[in-house]
């Protein structure tokens, strides 16, 4: 008889779109018939409590803590306590004793005390290899989480030297697909180095002068790398507030057309009126029909409107909205789509469609800022989902804002 330890990715379980979490696992052991027992770390637990009575954490969020507290109390799973052995254990492999380690060391001896017959399940990449590679654990994801999660295009592994050159000579690249980001953050020197996969082999990035551009962090660079790179003509660029989405997309798509001349003219669009697809009720002609809904575009410029305007005048950028695009063909032309999280499905094929020789989309949104309510899913998601492992496509998720210390306090706030 084979026994489950659960791991839950607290931040990832309890999304917008998420169901309960152990519900979720209730659901693959009634799928699973030789799995009859589920065990859940005490710190899994902890961690569920702590999110019950956060102020800082959504209703909704806390809501959904308290279904998974009362759905453990009411099927009363096994609970695997951390003890003194368990950090012992792991300050003798030289591993951090943070809550992931602390429980896989748990199922490291949950496993001893069961023959060998534990299954560990987490859908966190660095938790599954550590698990797998330093604990000798069977691994499985867990493929019934319906977080809803959008594919963020990277992983990342943690630690000192020793263990991430452990870790790196341990990487199965069958699991791995074309243009996603390995992020490695070594704990020796706090340094960090950022690789792409190439469909065969992790590539160095290549990256814009940083006399034009110079990236604040890890996800960032990996952001330039894709938006520099010739062969991807599909980019999503998603982040939250402040995580310089717009900015960089932008940036680079001058880069492209200016510095480089891989294309000779950008055009901006944006979904105007949430699922109003026309803007003809508004004063004056299009151009002034639709400008305001630019200024994060022209903020994004060095000279703000005034840049914007000269850049239309001289026949390098021009915006649009998805309604007016129809029948249209772009060559030589990087289509930069701005919010794009408010865009339809039908928007963002007709979007889609309109690329023509030599041409690139960037698509700079996040999902979670939607101000539609998508009632089959958000299309952003599903794009990034459906694209994922396509050789012309790649995405990043930009989580941290870099706008300033105090922007990034508000936009931690009521963080989910």
């Amino acid at each position: 008889m084979k026994e489950k330890l659960y791991t839950i990715p607290i931040n990832d379980a309890f999304a917008m779109d998420s169901e309960c979490p152990i519900c979720a696992m209730k659901t693959i052991l009634e799928n699973n018939a030789d799995l009859t027992n589920v065990i859940i770390s005490f710190k899994t637990i902890e961690e569920l409590e702590s999110i019950k009575s956060n102020r800082n954490k959504s209703d909704e969020i806390q809501y959904k803590a308290r279904q998974a507290v009362k759905a453990i109390m009411r099927d009363k799973p096994e609970v695997v306590v951390v003890t003194e052995d368990d950090y012992n254990m792991l300050s003798k492999m030289k591993l951090e004793c943070n809550n992931d380690n602390l429980i896989i060391a748990t199922a490291k001896r949950a496993n001893l005390e069961n023959e060998n017959s534990v299954v560990f399940v987490t859908n966190d990449y660095l938790c599954g290899l550590i698990a797998e590679n330093y604990f000798g654990l069977t691994v499985e994801k867990n493929e019934n989480d319906k977080t809803g999660e959008i594919y963020q295009g990277y992983r990342a592994i943690r630690g000192n030297t020793d263990t991430i050159n452990s870790l790196m000579n341990k990487i199965d690249l069958s699991d791995w697909v074309v243009n996603e980001y390995l992020i490695i953050e070594n704990t020796d020197d706090n340094t960090s180095k950022e690789m792409r996969f190439d469909g065969e082999k992790f590539v160095n990035l290549k990256l814009p002068s940083s006399k034009f551009i110079k990236a604040k962090n890890s996800l960032q660079r990996c952001a330039l790398d894709i938006l520099l790179n010739p062969d991807i003509t599909i980019v999503a660029i998603l982040g939250g507030y402040g995580s310089g989405k717009t900015f960089l997309a932008m940036q680079m798509a001058l880069y492209n057309v200016q510095e480089k001349g891989n294309q000779s003219k950008i055009l901006g669009v944006r979904e105007t009126l949430g699922e109003g697809m026309s803007v003809g009720y508004l004063p004056g002609d299009l151009n002034d029909k639709i400008g305001n809904f630019f200024s994060p575009l022209a903020q994004s410029l060095n000279g703000g409107e005034f840049e914007l305007d000269r850049l239309r005048m001289a026949g390098t950028l021009d915006v649009n909205v998805p309604y007016y695009m129809k029948g249209t063909t772009y060559n030589s032309t990087i289509i930069l789509c701005d919010e794009a999280e408010d865009l339809t499905e039908k928007q963002i094929r007709l979007v889609g469609t309109r690329l023509g020789e030599n041409s690139k989309i960037y698509f700079a949104g996040d999902y979670k800022q939607s101000v539609i309510n998508h009632s089959q899913g958000n299309p952003l998601v599903k794009m990034c989902n459906a694209f994922k492992g396509k050789p012309k496509f790649a995405c990043i998720y930009l989580g941290e804002d870099v706008r300033s210390e105090t922007s990034k306090m508000f936009a931690e706030l009521f963080e989910n």
